[in-house]
């Protein structure tokens, strides 16, 4: 029995050894972002050179291009879309803006209207059915809904479809915003732009409006994580509660 201990105890005590030595020898990932045949950025120099061009009004958001790995090395290929902030039918920006009234039905058959929310923080969600980045963003709305859902924050959907199409879209698709459809006439006034995310304060004042919300990406791996995040969003609740 002795000899078959000493050789249990040896064996644990090598492979303890050689696993401390493959931690050791794991070398880290180093991730860098390239533009096309452009300069070669750290995330630091990517997150400063975004910074640099935001403005009130405009926005670059990196879109992940491809990706590639050499060795310990992470290059992700990146390209730019410009996101203006949204604006109303006479391009004027929507965020700081009062809120226009509204007298609405939702797909229930029962009014909504500004006055009777007066007093209440009011998440707007514009969209319409055959939109896909109004959909891919739905689950995450979804999620902040029930994060807020003790709040007073009231959250609506609007849309210019149908009461119908509305139905039948929501057989298919979960989406647990207050949904009011066929209101064609109020989305005309507000936008052109889908999906439109507005965060109105209790005075009904517009504090802030977003067109996309970001994606999320796990710089660690070469695979992106089908997600969005919501930290922009958060916060502009957080702002008008």
């Amino acid at each position: 029995m002795k000899p078959l201990f000493f050789l249990l105890v040896f064996t644990f005590f090598i492979c303890k050894e050689s696993n401390a030595q493959n931690q050791n020898d794991k070398s880290p990932i180093f991730i860098y972002f390239k533009i096309g045949k452009g300069p070669q950025w750290t995330k630091h120099q990517l997150d400063s050179f975004l910074l640099l061009r935001t403005t009130k009004s405009f926005k670059l958001i990196p879109k992940i291009a491809g990706v590639e790995q050499k060795g310990d090395t992470l290059f992700y290929k990146i390209n730019f879309a410009g996101d203006y902030a949204p604006s109303d039918k006479n391009n004027n920006r929507l965020s700081g803006q009062q809120l226009p009234d509204f007298n609405l039905k939702d797909i229930k058959g029962n009014t909504v209207s500004l006055k009777d929310l007066k007093g209440k923080p009011i998440v707007i969600n514009f969209w319409f059915a055959s939109c896909l980045p109004c959909i891919t963003e739905m689950t995450t709305l979804n999620e902040l809904k029930e994060k807020y859902n003790n709040s007073d924050v009231v959250f609506l959907s609007m849309t210019f479809e149908t009461k119908s199409t509305v139905l039948s879209f929501l057989k298919q698709h979960q989406f647990n915003f207050m949904s009011i459809s066929d209101a064609k006439d109020y989305c005309d006034k507000m936008t052109e732009l889908y999906p439109l995310t507005l965060f109105v304060d209790k005075q009904g004042m517009i504090k802030s409006a977003e067109h996309l919300m970001p994606p999320l990406f796990n710089y660690e791996t070469t695979k992106r994580i089908d997600e969005l995040d919501p930290e922009e969003f958060k916060k502009n609740i957080d702002a008008i509660k």
